[in-house]
């Protein structure tokens, strides 16, 4: 695949060049068959392979135009399918308790994140907030508890010090009087055993003291958990009415003309969880429902997916992030993107094997149920060659044939051979005759064809500026 390229403007001078020679070069357009009549030029008759275009002919035979570009043709597999959003990017709003509809939003709807879709009259929304008033009142007087615990232990600690103090005295007193005794004689046993039963007597207030200090630290720790347990038990309550209530934390404590929001809310708000639109509504203003039923059908489109089967026996010609291009119905432009999987999914009844890609949407215009195309690349070419689409192709006999628009004049097009290569995924490479980011025919190629013009008699060429020759000249 990999020729020598030649631009066209070299291609022209050589052209020139090799013109002033008696005879042209075999890079022209030559007749078919070895011997080929000469054709000579009638007065006044200009042969040329350019066609000129009216003014609404382009209109009028539904002309449009395609680029030439460059790259690598590939074998594309393609796999017939569908678009759907993704579980992630669609919701089904539900009541979250028995209760009777106010108000429901209308089906098509576009909404934002946090956009009221719904509100409810409940009995429940009430059964929520007086069990938070509750625990509210639990917390608060358990937290009072564990203040008075924790301030008779502080009294203990400090009636605990004067014991130890005064035991530590008590047995100072009982020591010295106790040497002295032994030393002098001074004292009766008498004093020594008064001072010895001072002493048993502080020790003994200094063990009933730690005692008890222990046991007004263990009411302060079993009244701290208990504060904590109500503490827990008021957060979750308030977690419960913001789910069941539709509001956040922050709006049901806030604050408004001297209560809290959530003392004052009378019904439930059902909320969109995500900006997108509402494509189905299940019930209706006034209704009654039941816990769990149904309200409506939210869809964010802004991220799609193509979904198709292919044959197991492709299965060995995906690969992983294979490039993918997804072809839509109604002139939709196509779509690239990257294979997903493939999906360890396969349908045992059909043998058929599940693939998917997925597609942006940021502007939402691509609906989900839309029928598509998927090619999925396969192969590719080893290196990069000039790429056309295969329908701008048109055979003429045995000449494969385009019609190149002129780059200096945007209503004239040339009849163009070209030597094609490879083909795949609707493009094929062109060896010669054209060059990247070169505009070509595509649909109105044959009605082009078929008027025989730009097309060179017998016996003569076409030089690069358009002008035709007889073979020798």
């Amino acid at each position: 695949m990999n020729r020598l390229k030649i631009s066209r403007p070299a291609v022209a001078a050589m052209i020139l060049s090799v013109s002033m020679l008696s005879s042209c070069s075999h890079d022209h357009d030559h007749g078919h068959g070895e011997h080929q009549e000469k054709v000579s030029k009638e007065p006044g008759t200009t042969i040329t392979n350019r066609i000129t275009l009216p003014p609404g002919a382009v209109n009028n035979l539904g002309i449009t135009f395609a680029s030439v570009t460059r790259g690598k043709v590939g074998s594309w597999l393609p796999v017939p399918g569908e678009l759907y959003v993704p579980d992630t990017h669609r919701w089904k709003l539900r009541a979250p308790a028995n209760g009777r509809i106010v108000s429901i939003v209308a089906k098509w709807k576009k909404v934002t994140a946090g956009e009221v879709i719904a509100k409810i009259l409940s009995p429940e929304l009430r059964h929520a907030q007086r069990e938070l008033i509750e625990a509210m009142s639990r917390s608060e007087i358990a937290r009072e508890n564990t203040q008075r615990a924790a301030a008779r232990e502080r009294q203990g600690t400090t009636q605990r010090e004067f014991v130890l103090e005064l035991q530590s005295a008590s047995f100072k007193r009982f020591n010295d009087l106790k040497k002295l005794n032994e030393s002098t004689n001074s004292f009766g046993a008498r004093e020594v055993l008064a001072a010895q039963r001072e002493f048993t007597e502080a020790a003994q207030a200094a063990m009933d003291s730690s005692i008890k200090s222990d046991k007004l630290r263990e009411a302060v720790f079993e009244k701290d958990l208990l504060s904590k347990q109500a503490q827990l038990k008021t957060d979750e309550s308030i977690e419960a009415l913001s789910l069941l209530s539709g509001r956040t934390l922050e709006e049901l404590m806030e604050v408004r003309n001297g209560n809290e929001a959530w003392k004052t809310i009378e019904s439930i708000e059902i909320r969109a969880p995500a900006s997108g639109i509402i494509v189905d509504v299940f019930a209706t203003q006034g209704e009654s429902l039941d816990k769990n039923q149904p309200l409506a059908l939210i869809l964010d489109p802004g991220e799609l997916r193509f979904r198709g089967w292919i044959p197991e026996g492709d299965l060995p010609l995906l690969k992983n992030d294979a490039p993918v291009r997804v072809t839509l119905p109604g002139g939709i432009p196509p779509v690239s993107t990257t294979l997903l999987g493939p999906r360890p999914l396969a349908d045992s009844a059909t043998r058929r094997v599940q693939v998917e890609a997925q597609l942006p949407n940021p502007g939402q215009e691509l609906p989900q149920g839309l029928s598509a195309t998927a090619q999925v690349l396969v192969k590719e070419s080893a290196s990069e060659e000039v790429l056309v689409p295969l329908s701008c192709i048109v055979s003429d006999g045995l000449e494969k044939i385009v019609f190149r628009r002129d780059p200096e004049k945007a209503n004239v097009v040339i009849r163009t051979p070209v030597e094609l290569g490879l083909s795949g995924g609707g493009f094929v490479e062109v060896i010669a005759g054209l060059l990247a980011n070169d505009t070509v025919v595509d649909q109105g190629k044959h009605q082009l064809k078929q008027t025989g013009k730009g097309k060179a008699p017998k016996g003569g060429h076409f030089h690069a500026d358009g002008t035709w020759h007889l073979k020798d000249e």
